[in-house]
């Protein structure tokens, strides 16, 4: 998986997507009118294309940024170029606390998976809302908790859990949010191995794998789950 250096388009000032934005946000449903009011007027919306980079691992952060539209996925490199994704987010998700709160660079690199709309919400007023309003800084840490948490389960599924079985699981989670037994992979099977901290091979491997064993068929990126059953059973071995 590359991740494409395309422009972003200029930022612009959107009221109606900034408030959205805002209420999107869990730990400032405490401010007032007037607060969010006020912090809107220093926020911004930005339009990224598909494959634009949002920021850079290692960069330092300016702000918090808030997924109005689209995905965006988050991912570390290697410096060999060998790439893991560490999440995805979609509408409502957060993303880049970590860096504002420790005052080092970005955790990771973001990139728009599709076509995106993203709020930014500069750093410093952020700070100063969670100085005046601690209630605002318990909700931050309740958001940083629970991606803890799922780092903690990607690196026992990494640790612990073989190629096909992790290929299983993400087919079965797919097809889950998708609500059907046929699914179309994401991206090129490097954008998979990426996603499951292996390599092309191994996932091509893996798909010949559960193919012979009659769990799934596959034509190109589009997957059918043939057992479920069998298949749900395969993610945990």
């Amino acid at each position: 998986m590359s991740v494409a250096r395309r422009t972003a388009m200029p930022m612009t000032k959107v009221t109606s997507d900034v408030a959205t934005g805002l209420a999107a946000i869990p730990y400032l449903a405490s401010l007032s009118a007037r607060e969010r009011s006020d912090l809107a007027r220093r926020c911004r919306v930005r339009a990224f294309g598909k494959g634009a980079l949002v920021f850079s691992e290692g960069q330092a952060a300016t702000g918090v940024w808030v997924v109005l539209a689209g995905r965006v996925r988050l991912v570390r490199s290697s410096p060999r170029g060998r790439e893991q994704v560490l999440h995805t987010e979609s509408v409502g998700a957060a993303l880049a606390e970590v860096p504002l709160f420790d005052g080092a660079g970005y955790v990771a690199t973001a990139v728009a998976e599709d076509d995106a709309r993203l709020l930014f919400v500069p750093g410093p007023e952020l700070l100063a809302l969670c100085r005046r309003r601690p209630e605002i800084s318990f909700g931050v840490i309740a958001v940083l908790a629970r991606r803890l948490r799922g780092f903690a389960a990607l690196i026992e599924d990494l640790a612990l859990r073989d190629v096909t079985a992790r290929l299983s699981g993400f087919i079965a989670t797919e097809a889950r949010r998708a609500g059907r037994d046929v699914v179309d992979l994401p991206g090129t099977r490097d954008d998979v191995a990426a996603r499951l901290g292996t390599v092309r091979e191994l996932v091509s491997r893996s798909l010949a794998q559960l193919r012979s064993d009659g769990i799934i068929s596959v034509q190109g990126r589009r997957i059918r789950i043939i057992d479920e059953r069998r298949l749900r059973a395969r993610a945990v071995t």
